[in-house]
């Protein structure tokens, strides 16, 4: 029998799931024990005594979010405060890290590094940036690469580039994973890197390229996307400096890669490989290239990526006609191909952000969003549905398989569906209060809205990974992903092919929008502008503050809070939490969309005084083009009006009737 080979992505999943039963078995311990024990192998420098912090920090960010005031050293930070410093960054107990720091004098750069990340990631940089620079005044930093590159965040975070660029060049000499072109995170790189010589051949303005999108991200984890945006327009101008300078030399590989290629290089337009490692990043695509038809950039694009990376090879297969497509490994060896990246610096299509045609520079997700005002202004249709059935229409495959799929759960030729994808912990082995964990629902708050389909005649087919949550035996309602039909074509074709869809902001809602689908998309909560056209209306989770009040959706759209959303703990250390659509609040949404699928829009908003409410909603908006060009559910507005729209103290009568007479039908 061949031995099976594992892909990527399952090794990568399988190394984190160890991660995960270690950090539950560390986890069945009194917290302080643990605590304890981190502490001595760090002291004693234990083969692996980094790891195990780093598996049990989501237990013990999950603790601290429902215990803030929660303290692990106590009087094991007397004997052992270097060790408890760097322990308590490690599991992400950053505001215990930082009160430790002023009662101890660290003298040891380990622990320096510690505290000045620890107070990165509650968004104190003046603080971090002073005492990292005095440690650094009395090292070598090349010999201190961590220190080096933390302090380059720290100094363009500052506005100081002189100094950030001879940080981020010392860690380089030291470690050359700096040298590394970068985007986004979502390209998933090794720690390993071998620098060619355009990584070198950049200078400056690249280091600048690389070191703003790289510190953007990362002030937007922490919630100050707000900084963010202002260094992803620094990097957007590093990267114009660069291509009004005479082109680069390239190697002989590179140089005949574009002949064959045919592309000149003042045409090249590099995509690079974050685009296309998840299926929401595809999505994103498909309006990089409508934006192309508007006339907002030009030039020949070329996808780089991997096909082990790809999120969805079905769905990105609709990409062909677009542009180039370069298969490191494939087309291309991996020398090649990290020369190819590194040419990104000068022509490659920015994942963070957007210069517009005015020349105003935007975060890309707003940018997108106007580019979809404009699309349905102009009437121009839905490019990668018609892909769709240009590709897959005449194929046997999806057509065949969709037949024994509905054959299969008794399904009628033309009886009509609703897919539905909710988020949950499952698929990440996420916990509570921890990263991504407040963008997740319960499957159980869904069950009405189910009903509403299945009792008008219609199935619900629920999409999703292996390890999502199991539906219960419901009527017309299939558990596709649980299914042996499961498959990235089926995903995408099903989608194609149903009436309306039932999701959230996770990657699958990305596709429905592209094919044009009628969309309830339900639980949002988003720092990003959104990419969601008129077939969609949605509900936010509320989120409130302590003493239960709501934050507002002018609050939403605007800074602060329009970042401080992106992070669960980020949200928790701000003093708020996220709750949940109820039941009532998703099926009514879904019941709107069934409306607008079915053209009964005007019937539905009868019961509404849909005009005013929505006018209301407008004025909210810190961006009128926040949500593209969807609109909230009618009856969520009703219901939260007086806490989300109202301004002040002013009372409104929230028409409890007329909610009723929503869910009645």
């Amino acid at each position: 029998m061949a031995k099976r080979e594992f892909s990527w992505l399952e090794r990568r999943r399988l190394v984190h799931l160890c991660f995960v039963y270690v950090g539950a078995a560390l986890n069945l311990l009194p917290k302080r024990l643990v605590f304890l024990l981190l502490v001595i192998f760090e002291a004693l420098k234990l083969k692996g005594h980094g790891r195990l912090a780093v598996a049990y920090q989501p237990y013990a960010v999950s603790f601290l979010a429902k215990n803030p005031s929660w303290r692990f050293a106590r009087r094991i930070a007397r004997l052992f405060p270097v060790a408890s410093v760097q322990v308590l960054f490690r599991i992400g107990a950053y505001r215990e890290a930082g009160s430790l720091f002023l009662d101890k004098d660290f003298s040891s750069v380990e622990s320096a590094v510690a505290i000045a990340s620890a107070q990165f990631e509650l968004g104190q940089f003046e603080v971090a940036r002073a005492g990292v620079s005095a440690r650094a005044a009395e090292v070598d930093l090349s010999k201190e690469p961590r220190l080096a590159f933390l302090k380059s965040m720290l100094d363009i975070i500052d506005g100081d580039e002189s100094a950030a660029l001879a940080s981020v060049t010392a860690a380089s000499r030291a470690e050359f994973r700096f040298l590394r072109p970068h985007q986004n995170l979502a390209a998933r790189p090794t720690s390993h890197y071998v620098p060619n010589y355009l990584d070198f051949l950049c200078g400056a303005e690249g280091r600048l390229y690389d070191l703003c999108n790289f510190t953007g991200q990362r002030t937007t984890h922490v919630g100050c996307g707000d900084i963010g945006v202002r260094l992803y327009a620094r990097a957007l101008a590093a990267q114009q400096k660069l291509r009004h300078l005479p082109p680069p030399p390239l190697s002989a590989e590179l140089g005949r890669l574009l002949e064959e290629l045919e592309i000149p290089f003042d045409q090249l337009r590099l995509i690079p490989e974050e685009w296309t490692t998840q299926i929401g990043h595809l999505g994103m695509l498909d309006i990089l290239f409508r934006m192309r038809e508007l006339g907002w950039w030009s030039g020949t694009p070329v996808l780089v990526t991997r096909r082990k990376l790809i999120a969805n090879q079905a769905f990105f297969r609709l990409f062909e006609r677009y542009g180039r497509i370069v298969l490191i490994g494939e087309d291309v060896s991996e020398g090649v191909s990290e020369e190819l990246l590194s040419l990104q610096r000068w022509c490659g299509m920015n994942f963070n952000a957007f210069r517009m045609p005015s020349g105003e520079i935007v975060p890309w997700q707003e940018a997108g969003a106007q580019a979809i005002a404009q699309w349905e202004r102009e009437d121009r249709g839905h490019p990668l549905r018609d892909e769709y059935d240009r590709v897959y229409g005449p194929s046997a495959e999806p057509a065949g398989e969709m037949r024994r799929f509905r054959e299969n759960f008794g399904m009628k030729p033309d009886d009509w569906y609703v897919c539905l994808h909710t988020r949950d912990a499952s698929h990440y082995f996420e916990l509570a209060g921890t990263g991504q964990t407040h963008r997740n629902s319960p499957i159980e708050s869904y069950f009405d809205a189910i009903r509403s389909v299945t009792d008008r005649g219609g199935w619900v087919i629920k999409l999703g990974g292996p390890n999502s949550p199991k539906l219960p035996a419901l009527e017309h309602t299939i558990d596709y992903a649980l299914s042996e039909f499961r498959s990235e074509l089926m995903d995408i074709s099903l989608i194609r092919n149903a009436k309306a869809f039932l999701g959230t902001t996770s990657g699958l809602t990305n596709v429905a929008i592209s094919f044009g689908v009628p969309s309830a998309i339900v639980n949002c909560i988003t720092t990003d502008a959104q990419l969601w056209n008129s077939n969609v209306r949605f509900a936010l989770k509320p989120v409130r503050l302590t003493g239960e009040k709501m934050v507002t959706q002018s609050q939403l759209t605007s800074a602060p809070w329009r970042w401080r959303v992106f992070d669960a703990a980020v949200l928790s250390r701000s003093g708020a939490q996220p709750g949940i659509n109820t039941p009532d609040e998703i099926a009514a949404t879904v019941k709107e969309v069934d409306a607008l699928a079915s053209g009964r829009s005007a019937e539905f908003e009868r019961e509404f005084a849909t005009k005013t409410l929505l006018s209301r909603w407008t004025k909210q908006l810190a961006l009128p083009h926040f949500y593209g060009t969807s609109r909230p559910s009618l009856y969520y507005l009703k219901k939260y009006e007086i806490e989300f729209l109202a301004d002040g103290d002013e009372q409104i009568d929230r028409g409890d009737n007329a909610l009723q007479r929503v869910m009645n039908g």
